[in-house]
C-alpha cells in the first residue's frame, strides 16, 4: 500500500520551478517576448529542450529554429507559454522507464501532440487563458509521478497486471486509494495553479458534466476529453499502458467529434 504520507514523497521529489523558468513564464504572461526570450537564454538546458522539441515535425518547421527569439517569435504566446510549462518535466523525467514501455523520446512526442492539439482547440474556441493553456502540462507530469510511485513495487504491480488483469488506474487506487485524476490535482496544488484550473479538473474528472459557476465552461472539458482520448489510442501509447489510466466518459455528440477533427486537420 501506498499511503498518503508515500504520495507527499513522491510529490515532494518536483522541484520548485526555476527562478529562470518562472522570469520567463512572467514576461510571456505580460506578452512581452523579447524580455522571455533574453531570460530564457541564461537557462541552458531549457534553450537545447526547446530547440529539441520546437523542431519536432508536428510544429510544422521546414528547417531547424535554433535562435529563442525567433523561436519564441514563431510560436507565439500561447504554445511558449506551454513549452515553458513542459519543460518542468525535465526536472523529474526519469532516465530510463522501468515500469511503462516508454522512453523520454516518446514522452516528448506526446508533450509535443498535446500542447499543439490544446493550443489549436482554445484558438477554435477563442479562448485565451493563460492558466488553461498551462494546464495541459498536468497530465504528462502525473504520468511520470506514477512510474516513480510503480517502480519500488513494480514486480508485485506486473504480476496484478498479468494475473488479475487489472488496469494500472485499478492498481493505483488499490496501493494508494487515489485515481489518477487525484494525482492530476496534487500536482495541480503544487505548482500552483489557481482554484479555477483545479475545479476544471475536479470537473474533468467526473463522469457526467455537472454545471459550474466557474468561467470555464462544459465545452472545453469535452475537448479536452476529445484529445486525450485520441492521443491515449495511439499504438506507442496503448503498447506502453499508459493508456490504462484514462477511462473517459465518450459523452461527446456527433458535432463535437466533427469539430475536433476540424481542427485535428488543421495540425
Amino acid at each position: 500500500m501506498l499511503s498518503k504520507d508515500d504520495i507527499d514523497k513522491y510529490l515532494d521529489t518536483i522541484p520548485p520551478i526555476p527562478d529562470t523558468l518562472r522570469l520567463t513564464l512572467l514576461h510571456l504572461n505580460n506578452n512581452d517576448v523579447v524580455q522571455a526570450a533574453n531570460v530564457a537564454k541564461e537557462d541552458k538546458a531549457f534553450v537545447v529542450y526547446l530547440s529539441e522539441i520546437v523542431n519536432k515535425p508536428i510544429f510544422g518547421f521546414v528547417n531547424d529554429v535554433k535562435n529563442v527569439n525567433q523561436i519564441f517569435g514563431i510560436l507565439g504566446l500561447g504554445k511558449a507559454r506551454q513549452i515553458v510549462a513542459s519543460y518542468y518535466m525535465l526536472l523529474i523525467m526519469p532516465k530510463n522507464w522501468e515500469v511503462f514501455d516508454f522512453s523520454n523520446k516518446k514522452f516528448q512526442e506526446l508533450q509535443a501532440n498535446l500542447i499543439i492539439g490544446w493550443n489549436e482547440i482554445l484558438k477554435e474556441l477563442k479562448i485565451d487563458d493563460k492558466n488553461l493553456q498551462q494546464s495541459i502540462s498536468l497530465i504528462p507530469a502525473s504520468l511520470v509521478i506514477c512510474e516513480m510511485m510503480f517502480r519500488d513495487t513494480k514486480e508485485t504491480i506486473l504480476l496484478l497486471r498479468e494475473s488479475k488483469h487489472m488496469s494500472f488506474d485499478e492498481i493505483l487506487y488499490k496501493m494508494s486509494g487515489y485515481r489518477f485524476f487525484d494525482i492530476v490535482l496534487l500536482i495541480a496544488k503544487k505548482w500552483e495553479f489557481d482554484d479555477e484550473i483545479v475545479a476544471f479538473i475536479k470537473d474533468f474528472s467526473q463522469d457526467k458534466l455537472q454545471g459550474s459557476a466557474n468561467k470555464i465552461t462544459q465545452k472545453e472539458i469535452v475537448f479536452l476529453r476529445l484529445l486525450i482520448s485520441y492521443e491515449m489510442s495511439k499504438s506507442y501509447i496503448i503498447n506502453s499502458g499508459l493508456n490504462d489510466f484514462f477511462e473517459i466518459p465518450m459523452n461527446f455528440t456527433e458535432n463535437d467529434i466533427a469539430l475536433f477533427l476540424k481542427i485535428r486537420n488543421k495540425i
